[in-house]
């Protein structure tokens, strides 16, 4: 098998002082048929000991292990020269010695899977596979060489690994599996951002070469090798706490999982803390009523400062669908105070139609699906022209103020003439709002 190498990559292994190799996910992804990915590339040196033009620009990015980015015109390669890696107990993800070598079956033998242990012989364009790695990606299967090694030494190959197999639909070799659960507890050692974006990669696994239900499975996979304890400890008490048969098939954490496999990527993760807060109610208060305030306290401490340190705004988006995403759940909310909402809210409200759409399809019930009204108020917002913002009113402040309100009242006025013109936006002309400013003069 001749892999198709970029020119600049061919230039720099003829002017290297010793062979270079690809390796790792495009070597994967060539063999099985995969996407794309970026070139990362190894060898039997430094790279200050490669020789190579200066027409390729180096850059070491990690002197403990090596690591330089090489750089020519557009094109960006990874290099690491082959070395062997020893970790200090606990799995914290970064060795405590690394030792440089000419071997490239010891090299190999570091990586984390098979199907990441396989080298492109870019000389003699060949295939090296000292660990059998070629025929566990015919197999489309996921194995470790020495899994016991590979989780001990860092801990967050365990998240890598379920996001590798689901990314690609590879199953996940028994022994590998094992070795994982047992050194789940090793997760506690990585930092919060590590785990937090391997999640992220998790919960939009089918987007990456368009696995079906790939973030699903992955899901699926946390909970089976008992993984929620060091993410997000409050969904493992889901699992087995059942719902009302009425209006639920799955239990809180299945349904929770069936919420994310039928949410659009960007409000997964929203999906995924939507009922958190349900054990909790049942433990407290015997019923689930109000879960959706609980669950919103506990996105702010989950995926905060204490738990998986999202972004701010991150949090806030979360924290506000998971707030809302039982709002007018008895659709029986006044057509006014609808309106209201949708425009308050009106840039987050196809989220949160989205999620509500996601959670009615998760119940698993074969009645019939329940409409979201806000998607149709919202539709109507925009097909009668309703002022969405205090700006699309048809007077200003400086109008107020000519015409006597106090500038401390003129936001307040503002507002209710606003809320007064979503509601019927045929009174948002000029003639009506400046009566009604008349009603706010001091005598």
């Amino acid at each position: 098998m001749i892999f198709e190498i970029p020119d600049s990559l061919r230039k720099l292994n003829e002017m290297s002082s010793c062979p270079i190799y690809a390796v790792g996910g495009f070597v994967r992804n060539k063999i099985a048929g995969l996407g794309e990915t970026d070139i990362d590339i190894a060898g039997p040196a430094v790279a200050e000991a490669l020789g190579i033009s200066r027409r390729f620009q180096t850059k070491i990015v990690n002197y403990k292990l090596g690591t330089a980015v090489i750089r020519y015109n557009d094109d960006k390669y990874e290099y690491t020269p082959f070395r062997v890696e020893r970790y200090a107990p606990g799995g914290e993800h970064t060795p405590v010695e690394v030792r440089f070598t000419t071997d490239l079956r010891q090299d190999a033998m570091r990586r984390d899977f098979t199907c990441n242990s396989i080298y492109y012989d870019i000389t003699n364009d060949k295939i090296i596979d000292p660990l059998n790695g070629t025929a566990d990606i015919e197999k489309k299967i996921i194995r470790s060489y020495n899994p016991q090694r590979t989780f001990s030494s860092d801990g967050l190959r365990i998240l890598r690994m379920i996001r590798l197999a689901v990314e690609t639909g590879f199953k996940i070799d028994g022994e590998t599996a094992k070795a994982a659960k047992a050194n789940a507890p090793l997760l506690r050692d990585i930092s919060a951002e590590r785990r937090r974006d391997e999640l992220n990669r998790i919960l939009l696994a089918d987007t990456k070469y368009g696995v079906k239900w790939a973030h699903y499975r992955g899901l699926r996979l946390i909970q089976q090798l008992g993984l929620w304890k060091y993410l997000i400890p409050q969904l493992e008490d889901g699992a087995g706490l059942m719902q009302n048969p009425l209006y639920h098939k799955y239990d809180v954490l299945e349904h929770t999982n069936q919420t994310v496999k039928f949410a659009a990527p960007d409000i997964r993760l929203a999906a995924l803390m939507h009922d958190v807060g349900k054990p909790y109610c049942v433990s407290k208060f015997g019923n689930m009523h109000g879960h959706e305030v609980i669950s919103a306290h506990i996105v702010r401490y989950d995926l905060g400062e204490y738990g998986l340190k999202y972004p701010n705004d991150v949090i806030e988006e979360v924290e506000w669908l998971c707030l809302n995403h039982m709002y007018d759940i008895a659709r029986n909310t006044k057509e006014a105070k609808l309106r209201i909402f949708v425009a308050t809210n009106f840039d987050r409200i196809d989220k949160l139609v989205e999620l509500m759409e996601a959670d009615n399809l998760a119940r698993g019930m074969d009645d019939e699906t329940r409409e979201v009204r806000l998607k149709a108020v919202k539709q109507k917002l925009i097909e009668e022209g309703a002022p969405l913002t205090l700006s699309d009113l048809k007077l200003d402040g400086s109008v107020l103020i000519r015409e006597g309100i106090q500038p401390v009242k003129i936001g307040g006025v503002l507002k209710e003439l606003w809320r007064a013109c979503v509601i019927d936006p045929r009174l948002n002309n000029e003639d009506w709002l400046l009566k009604q400013v008349s009603k706010y003069k001091e005598d």
